[in-house]
């Protein structure tokens, strides 16, 4: 087996019959063919570990020029290679060359899970799908406007970072989302968009765990950090709004605002009335009431709270005053035949979009008059100013800040504002109701607004009820 063999020799080499030749020195193995049939002959590599012999296949060798496997040449270098090898493992080479093999099919199934973990990696535009399908399930108000806000300012200008997956978004890339709205004098709204983004990827790192998530989407996001959190808010981009109206504002709005409006709805005239009436409570609340929630013989009605830092939604029940009731009385001839008392196809309940165009056509109707009679324009208000409007008269008639929460819905950070159940208060609300409700009556019929003492006014209520 000392001599170097031939191709010659190889298809001479008869059936069962084997023969071969050293590689190297002595120690380092032999290159052995085996005649297994007629028409094949297998390469092995031979070496001894310790006393033992063992073989490992290189491969067919080729018979015919045209024939399969490997050619002579071919073969020597694979058992040379295999030598050398077993020389750098200083062990056994057999066994090095399992565990080898058993290393790349661990890779392989490794690179196979994570090809499978790719193709349901989210995207940035996923995420916020996702997110913005939660608020939905949540019955979350904002849940349209966020939806809005990522089509509108991320995934529409951004088309590739919509597509990128959302791990892979970079502190860099948010910066750029938000600097393109601040160079197009996106101030108020940048901030917002961030809280979204950042919210969003809170989210999209909670679920990944969330089984339910898991079965409605199929997708993982595998997010380690939240790339928005370093991105700053612009504190002086948050313009606090400071107007509400005033006492000859109000009585005008009161009375004129339908008038104004003759080609419009009245509905959005009386819940505009309707909310100064119940002190303010917020109109997006005030239209998703159904008539059914109305309760006319205890003169209170319900509706669904949804803001807060809880986010849980809970019940409100709020009484209601002889105003508010006369309101309702005239929607009932309206809207009587409808579920929502405010709604203007009937088929669902009025939009606060829909009021916000109908006090700024109402604001223009104001400011063309002030033009026409030389006088300087009045300071437009939104539907929201009703509010904070609201506010105003209940802290100049003075009631308590508790009751003021109170009536408005509002939490004051307290145990008990977070699980006392508000509507066991019924009497606290009417009793602010009570005072509020004159003062509003005065500033309606022009009278003198002076301010009653608060303490007087309880002696006068509990002699009266004496």
């Amino acid at each position: 087996m000392g001599k170097r063999l031939t191709d010659l020799q190889l298809r001479n080499l008869k059936e069962k019959a084997k023969t071969g030749e050293s590689i190297g020195s002595r120690g380092d193995g032999t290159l052995l063919f085996w005649r297994r049939s007629p028409e094949s002959i297998e390469a092995y590599y031979r070496y001894r570990e310790k006393g033992k012999e063992t073989f490992l296949k290189i491969g067919q060798y080729k018979i015919t020029r045209n024939g399969y496997g490997y050619t002579l040449a071919e073969c020597r270098e694979r058992a040379q290679q295999l030598s050398k090898l077993r020389r750098e493992c200083n062990g056994d080479l057999k066994a090095h060359l399992e565990a080898q093999a058993l290393e790349y099919q661990q890779k392989q199934r490794e690179l196979k899970r994570q090809e499978e973990l790719a193709k349901t990696q989210g995207t940035l535009s996923e995420l916020c799908e996702t997110y913005v399908s939660s608020l939905y399930r949540q019955g979350k108000k904002s849940a349209r406007v966020v939806k809005g806000a990522f089509t509108l300012y991320v995934l529409e200008p951004f088309p590739n970072l919509a597509k990128t997956k959302a791990k892979d978004i970079t502190v860099e890339d948010i910066v750029t989302i938000i600097r393109r709205m601040i160079e197009k004098g996106i101030t108020t709204t940048s901030n917002r968009l961030r809280s979204y983004l950042h919210a969003a990827y809170e989210y999209g790192m909670k679920a990944d765990n969330n089984p339910r998530e898991q079965v409605e989407h199929g997708k993982r996001f595998l997010i380690e950090h939240n790339p928005v959190s370093a991105v700053p808010r612009q504190a002086d981009f948050e313009r606090v709004r400071e107007r509400y109206l005033n006492h000859q504002e109000i009585n005008r709005l009161w009375y004129d605002f339908t008038p104004s409006l003759p080609n419009r709805s009245p509905v959005y005239g009386l819940l505009l009335r309707f909310m100064l009436a119940t002190a303010g409570n917020r109109p997006e609340q005030l239209a998703q009431c159904r008539w059914s929630d109305i309760d006319f013989e205890r003169r209170v009605f319900t509706f669904i709270e949804r803001k807060g830092k809880s986010g849980k939604p809970r019940k409100r029940v709020m009484p209601l005053t002889s105003k508010a009731l006369k309101i309702l009385e005239e929607l009932k001839l309206i809207t009587g035949s409808h579920e929502w008392p405010f709604s203007i196809t009937g088929k669902a309940p009025m939009t606060v979009t829909g009021l916000t165009r109908r006090v700024n056509e109402y604001c223009d109707c104001l400011e063309a008059e002030a033009k026409a009679a030389g006088e300087p324009l009045p300071e437009r208000f939104t539907s929201k100013d009703i509010r904070r409007t609201a506010t105003n008269l209940l802290i100049e008639c003075r009631v308590p800040q508790e009751q003021r929460f109170l009536i408005q819905s509002r939490e004051d950070g307290s145990i008990e504002s977070k699980h006392y159940d508000h509507s066991d208060r019924l009497p606290e609300k009417r009793e602010a109701l009570k005072k509020y409700d004159a003062f509003l009556d005065k500033i309606l019929k022009g009278k003198d607004t002076k301010l009653v003492d608060l303490d007087q006014y309880r002696q006068s209520t509990s002699s009266v009820k004496n």
